[in-house]
């Protein structure tokens, strides 16, 4: 289970904040159950609360969509899942950029597959709605106040066809996911007639939900086998059509890629572990930009580290590059990276502990000279800013300083004065909550 879902074993992280991580783990992603499948519906009341923290128009928010409007690629990013502030900085540029921009398509730092059974829900006429996206987005946003308005905004677009929608995150299990977590091993499976059907629906089911030995051989190599069975019975059946088959293909080839890198989940160094993994995002984001029509123009939410031009000062990829690299090397000026960057307060940290001090950046940091001649309470860095303050410290990575050339990292940085913690309405991870009703 502990080695199921995103940024529980997030590339960014050392050896030391990995142990946090996996203990939230076992919260995030073992609930497979009705109870954890959706966050409670929208409420008028918890969206003006949400909305009187959105930033304004003006200052750096206007910055980055004058920056944004004219790429293809808007890669957003985040110093820390649970950056409350950013969260809201986010939700609002996605709508300006979807409505001003024409960014026509959103891809999340989350759950592959439950994303494309949306799109195939909704190419097929089936019911849907936004409690599928929220689902899908998983436990890292589902939950957040700030992020919960732009569910409806999404699924408005979404179900009227004028904006796609998809997750770029190879790894299984995640929160109330309402399709990876017990549909998908029986759906792929059953493309298999023979006596294998019933072996590797229990194989993909096992490994979905983290049962004991699933990492380990013969059950990872027998996983695999079953996989590729899958995958050639899927490329040679005819009653499926070019989508959804193309939609098969695309999960069996990422689960492919997480069971093979499953060999590298120790929790003493995930290094190679995480690194593979934006590796895997980066061909997830290939393979659905593959199904979208011409003229598309992408936004990415996920992680720094994971968006970065080169995410190197981290203290990770130095092997493989990060997503960001990827994509940079392939669309070059007109992908455009955005950091997010706090000088202190505080970040939602996990749901026993909901509030974390962010230690405050140092004299000469990226973050104090951003902000020293400035009363705003953000202040957006342009690169040819960043480039002019040379190789500073800076807290881009999980909100922990290292010094880099940071227009080299990133095209453009929002610095805030002060991060807040994420607001979790509707989570059962946090005390007192609510049980959640299941779809």
């Amino acid at each position: 289970m502990i080695f199921m879902l995103r940024s529980l074993i997030d590339a960014e992280a050392g050896s030391i904040e990995m142990f946090r991580l996996l203990l939230m783990a076992m919260t995030l992603l073992s609930a497979s159950g009705g109870a954890f499948a959706r966050p409670h519906p929208a409420h008028p009341g918890r969206t003006q609360r949400a909305q009187a923290h959105a930033p304004s128009e003006g200052g750096a928010l206007g910055a980055a969509v004058r920056d944004l409007c004219g790429r293809d690629i808007a890669l957003l990013g985040e110093a820390d899942h649970g950056d409350g502030r950013t969260v809201a900085f986010k939700a609002a540029l996605v709508r300006m950029l979807v409505t001003r921009c024409g960014y026509n398509a959103v891809f999340f730092e989350a759950n592959h597959y439950d994303f494309l059974e949306f799109a195939d829900r909704l190419r097929s006429g089936q019911a849907v709605s936004p409690d599928l996206i929220a689902s899908a987005v998983g436990g890292l946003w589902r939950f957040d106040r700030e992020f919960q308005p732009l569910l409806p905004f999404l699924f408005d677009r979404a179900r009227a066809g004028r904006l796609v929608l998809g997750g770029l995150d190879d790894q299984v299990g995640s929160l109330g996911s309402f399709y990876g977590n017990d549909e998908m091993p029986s759906a792929l499976a059953a493309n298999l007639a023979d006596s294998r059907n019933a072996l590797c629906r229990r194989l993909l089911d096992r490994r979905t939900h983290g049962a004991d030995g699933t990492h380990a051989e013969p059950e990872r190599s027998e996983t695999l086998r079953c996989l590729a069975a899958i995958a050639e019975a899927v490329r040679g059946r005819r009653d499926a059509d070019r989508a959804t088959r193309a939609a098969q293909l695309s999960m069996i080839a990422s689960l492919q890629r997480l069971i093979t890198r499953d060999r590298w989940a120790t929790p003493g160094d995930m290094t190679r572990y995480s690194e593979e993994r934006d590796r895997s995002m980066y061909l997830n984001f290939l393979s659905l930009v593959s199904q979208l029509p011409p003229h598309r123009r992408i936004i990415v939410w996920a992680a720094n580290a994971h968006i970065a031009r080169d995410a190197t000062p981290s203290g990770q990829y130095a092997d493989t590059p990060n997503m960001g690299a990827f994509v940079r090397e392939a669309y070059g000026g007109r992908a455009f990276s955005l950091g997010f960057t706090a000088l202190g307060g505080t970040h939602y940290w996990t749901p026993r502990e909901p509030s974390r001090p962010i230690a405050p950046a140092a004299a000469g940091s990226l973050e104090a000279l951003a902000l020293a001649r400035s009363r705003a309470d953000a202040v957006y860095l342009d690169r040819e800013r960043l480039a002019a303050l040379g190789e500073v410290p800076g807290s881009l990575f999980q909100h922990r300083p290292a010094s880099a050339r940071w227009s080299r990292v990133v095209d453009a940085v929002v610095v805030f004065r002060a991060e807040e913690p994420a607001q979790h309405e509707g989570d059962p991870r946090s005390a007192g909550a609510s049980a959640i009703p299941s779809p």
